[in-house]
């Protein structure tokens, strides 16, 4: 008879007088694997469990056999959902609920309350403390908060996300195919016509989202930053928008003559003479942005589209009086063209070719449109030798520090630079659109650079 019956027939003998300890020497010494599985089951099922936050519950699959369900406490009540575990082990089931149970309980609130989408939606809002808000410009401040509205929730929506733990970066570089592609307007407008945007566009829609992530990384709310990943999309060549603009000795005298449309030929002038954006024209003040420095008006632009647009242009006298008279004619307060918008600059383009002679086909083959004013603006002082940049300076696109640390306004050697520059793109005005009859402000007894002699305006 082996030792294993023999012990069995003496515990069943007289159980009172069986040695517990002997037996568990006994079949711990030839039977470890058997005694191993029943100190599993008897760790598992015998003492009691002391889960802190969560208890799991088994239910049975066809598919799958046993599933853990995990349920989680929260502020001493337990939630009515139950999360997936999926596994039917135990131990795993265990430790995936100790492992994800934050994430889960926050996905779960934010699903019932919507908090990340009020998150978003209030990022930007104009009473927002928050440092990375308050310092942007109003019009910056807007166009982020319209963006996040306009297309990244619906986007989260979409995708079915509710916490920011549930973001990738795959999610984000979905979010770029989807606004390249411009399958992103349907979110919001089914009858919008889907048509290809340029990368410059979707950067743009971009830059509100990945300043949400710096500030939830810089505040501890999210590990990592996962929008910092996303690289630009890369601009080729095709991508950017070609535009055509007219020589630059077409438009000699051609704001000296009587226009049909007042309106057109002073929005022309605009930004034939500054460069200016059509955005930065829509807010102009004539009370508030115009201001003088020595001898000379500026349009001091405040906010722009980009923090490098805040900066002040040359403003010619010629340019000015049509301002002042057109404010006076039409009875408009000190917001000269609020009420313009893409069609009103159509229309102005389309008669300042009829000024000079244009046919609408030739404008449609050269591509020109009334924002190649700007680009015109810019081919002018390089073509007449500026220098040093100052087109870009007076346009508003980004430049070197050393030529920004040059263009001080605060003190009196950036102030007399200023002047020297401004005067000399005046003075390029003067010879290549005015006549002589529009005399622009020069040092005292200087002249102009055609050689006529120029009007000091005190």
């Amino acid at each position: 008879m082996s030792k294993l019956a023999i012990t069995i027939k003496q515990i069943n003998s007289d159980p009172h007088d069986a040695n517990i300890f002997k037996l568990k020497h006994f079949f711990m010494s030839n039977f470890p694997k058997t005694s191993q599985a029943l100190q599993i089951l008897d760790d598992e099922y015998m003492k009691p469990k002391r889960r802190k936050g969560f208890n799991l519950l088994p239910r049975r699959s066809i598919k799958n056999g046993i599933i853990y369900y995990a349920r989680f406490s929260y502020k001493g009540k337990m939630l009515p959902t139950k999360f997936n575990t999926h596994t039917g082990d135990l131990r795993e089931a265990e430790q995936y609920a100790l492992k994800n149970k934050e994430i889960l309980i926050e996905r779960y609130l934010a699903k019932k309350d919507g908090r990340l989408f009020k998150f978003l939606s209030e990022f930007y809002k104009k009473e927002s403390i928050i440092p990375e808000v308050t310092v942007l410009k109003d019009g910056i401040r807007k166009e982020y908060e319209s963006t996040i509205s306009k297309y990244f929730i619906p986007f989260l929506q979409s995708e079915k996300i509710v916490d920011f733990h549930q973001i990738k970066k795959i999610t984000l570089t979905k979010y770029q195919d989807k606004a390249l592609s411009g399958e992103i307007k349907l979110l919001t407008n089914e009858k919008a016509e889907i048509s290809s945007i340029k990368p410059q566009t979707v950067a743009n829609y971009m830059k509100p989202v990945k300043k949400i992530f710096a500030y939830l990384a810089r505040k501890g709310e999210l590990t990592d930053n996962v929008a910092a990943e996303v690289k630009h999309l890369p601009v080729h060549t095709g991508d950017v928008l070609s535009r055509g603009c007219y020589e630059i000795d077409l438009l000699k005298g051609v704001f000296n003559r009587r226009w049909k449309d007042d309106l057109s030929c002073l929005l022309c002038a605009i930004i034939y003479t500054t460069g200016m954006r059509n955005s930065e024209i829509m807010k102009i003040n004539l009370t508030k942005d115009i201001i003088k420095i020595g001898n000379c008006r500026f349009i001091n632009i405040e906010s722009s589209k980009t923090n490098n647009g805040v900066r002040k242009v040359p403003l010619h006298d010629f340019v000015y009086k049509k301002m002042v008279s057109w404010t006076k004619k039409n009875n408009k307060t000190n917001l000269l063209f609020n009420d313009c918008n893409d069609e009103t600059f159509k229309n102005a383009n389309i008669n300042l070719s009829k000024m000079l002679k244009i046919s609408s086909e030739q404008l449609k083959e050269e591509k020109i449109t009334f924002y190649s004013g700007r680009h015109f603006y810019k081919t002018l002082l390089n073509a007449e030798g500026l220098g040093e940049n100052i087109e870009e300076i007076f346009m508003g696109h980004k430049v070197t520090t050393n030529v920004r640390q040059s263009y001080n306004h605060r003190d009196k050697q950036g102030k007399e630079r200023l002047l020297k520059k401004a005067r000399q793109a005046l003075s390029i005005l003067d010879r290549c659109i005015f006549t002589n009859k529009a005399g622009r402000c020069t040092s005292p007894g200087r002249r102009g650079r055609g050689g006529a002699a120029l009007v000091l305006k005190k």
